[in-house]
């Protein structure tokens, strides 16, 4: 049950990609073909919100979904166990663009995680709007 949400969840970061955060801080020029190794958070944000008219747009796009469903997946895996618990407690209908959008807005507003590992970020951005509270 809790895949099938986050596949929704996430499931439509190829539509967020395609342009919606080109006004954002966050723009191509920011991005090369280093930020696939994944040094920082940002270097995820740059991949995420590439242009849908830059050369790579496709791989960046691709990339960026990958990641995010690993990590999702990884999540949903360990929350199975005894020992863990889920962090993130997103209501049903939340979507995968606006799991994108709330990663790449909170990377915006708390730049002192930008330098961070990309998936510290993205946890600390779904946890921040969607937290457990049991």
């Amino acid at each position: 049950m809790q895949d099938k949400r986050w596949m929704k969840v996430l499931g439509a970061v190829i539509l967020i990609t395609n342009g919606l955060f080109s006004g954002s801080l966050f723009a191509a020029d920011d991005y090369s073909l280093d930020d696939f190794s994944l040094s920082t958070a940002i270097d995820l944000v740059h991949i995420c919100t590439i242009d849908q008219a830059h050369d790579d747009y496709h791989v960046a796009t691709a990339f960026c979904y990958g990641f995010l469903e690993g990590a999702i997946h990884y999540d949903d895996a360990v929350a199975g166990s005894q020992w863990y618990q889920d962090i993130v407690c997103h209501p049903p209908e939340i979507t995968r663009t606006q799991a994108l959008e709330v990663f790449v807005d909170y990377m915006e507003a708390n730049p002192q995680h930008q330098s961070g590992k990309p998936v510290d970020a993205i946890f600390r951005a779904l946890v921040d709007k969607w937290p457990c509270t049991e």
